[in-house]
């Protein structure tokens, strides 16, 4: 489990609007969770203690029992990073370069920003624990069963739960869609940090206080924002979406998201999109002006991060909502220099007039780094590192 980094989006914006909303911040503990005090958890205790009884919560929480055990293995700070950058995959640095001139094209990051340094840093400093899919086996930093380390415990084997009934090892989501990928990941964080809150929430309140000091115990990772909020969205955006799947159909249609899950950031943050079976668009790649090195969907995540960081939220979230469908194309304009072009399709003309809108002020920002095209029903914008 990645520490809960904050996301930096106030979701509220986009699922209702940034004047107010009743939508629990991410990290909070749902109400109808049970008790919030219990002597059956917490505490430190040895681990051949703790994983019986975590495992049952789990089980008792996910209405699903573990088909065999799940090997749980503690490891010092140095062992654990260890073991997470011999994970590391053989395509880490080819995939930092496209986001890097993605995200440079965007203006989210200057063009000379080492994101794989980035990313790496945030995920080593930040991540506690994590169930790995090709040995199932679970490894968590830190060599006693503390009450954080529960905490993690509970997340994690949630994982290993739903990895034995439903597999979530699927890299085909990603190569075929930035957005499917993105998506399956919020429903597996969401699913076990809805595990965790609920776990947390039977904690005594020495030992709640204990678990968050654990869970934050190594800072804020210094790297640029828009990694965090990436890292972050799926455990923030999360568990509101699987509350809204169980109090829509229950477990069994927790279960059957994960036979047909969602398909896109707009239905992680506003559910009913899914229920509805709203599916993005077809949108035609945009013409680039040289050899293309990244392509793909913002989605409505990526394309208000963008306008955020621009514009503010709350302009941000008026141009986007109604989102549709986008596809991009990336090319190098110049030996330090990236361009980005965008063709968005929303979901109806007042939808597309915001949109215009929004990128307007945009470019009128820019400096003549960026401009919109309009033709018929789509937008495209074009947009330039410094």
């Amino acid at each position: 489990m990645r520490r809960r980094v904050a996301a930096g989006v106030v979701l509220a914006c986009l699922a209702a609007g940034c004047s107010g909303s009743s939508t629990p911040h991410a990290g909070s503990t749902p109400t109808n969770k049970g008790s919030s005090t219990t002597s059956s958890y917490g505490g430190t205790i040895p681990l051949a203690v703790a994983i019986p009884k975590i495992e049952a919560f789990v089980e008792s929480e996910r209405g699903l029992k573990f088909k065999h055990k799940v090997k749980v293995t503690l490891l010092s700070t140095p062992k654990f990073v260890a073991k997470l950058k011999s994970l590391q995959g053989k395509d880490d640095a080819k995939d930092a370069e496209k986001l890097r001139a993605t995200f440079s094209a965007l203006g989210l990051i200057p063009a000379s920003t080492d994101l794989l340094k980035a990313f790496k840093a945030a995920y080593d400093q930040g991540t506690i624990g994590f169930y790995d899919f090709k040995s199932k086996q679970l490894y968590v930093r830190g060599t006693k069963a503390t009450p954080g380390v529960q905490a993690v415990l509970s997340h994690e084997l949630t994982h290993a739960l739903d990895d034995q009934w439903f597999g979530l090892d699927r890299p085909g989501l990603d190569k075929s869609n930035q957005e499917l990928g993105l998506a399956f990941t919020a429903l597996s964080e969401g699913d076990a940090e809805r595990t965790r809150m609920a776990f947390e929430a039977k904690l005594s309140s020495a030992d709640k206080a204990a678990a968050t000091k654990e869970e934050n115990s190594g800072g804020t990772p210094k790297v640029p924002q828009i990694v965090l909020q990436i890292i972050g969205f799926p455990y923030a955006a999360g568990p509101d979406f699987v509350d809204a799947v169980v109090k829509h159909g229950g477990i069994g249609a927790l279960n059957a998201a994960y036979r047909k899950p969602p398909v896109s950031s707009e239905q992680i943050l506003i559910p009913d999109r899914f229920f509805s079976h709203d599916v993005p668009k077809h949108v035609a790649y945009p013409h680039a002006d040289g050899t293309v090195i990244d392509k793909g969907d913002l989605g409505l995540i990526g394309l208000f991060l963008t306008l955020a960081q621009q514009l503010g939220q709350s302009d941000a979230a008026t141009g986007v909502r109604g989102w549709g469908g986008d596809e991009y194309v990336v090319w190098k304009a110049s030996p330090s220099r990236y361009c980005l072009r965008d063709s968005v399709v929303m979901d109806d003309s007042d939808s597309t007039a915001a949109l215009h809108t929004a990128l307007a002020q945009w470019s009128n920002k820019s400096n003549g780094k960026m401009h919109v095209d309009q033709s018929g029903a789509t937008t495209t914008f074009t947009s330039c590192s410094s």
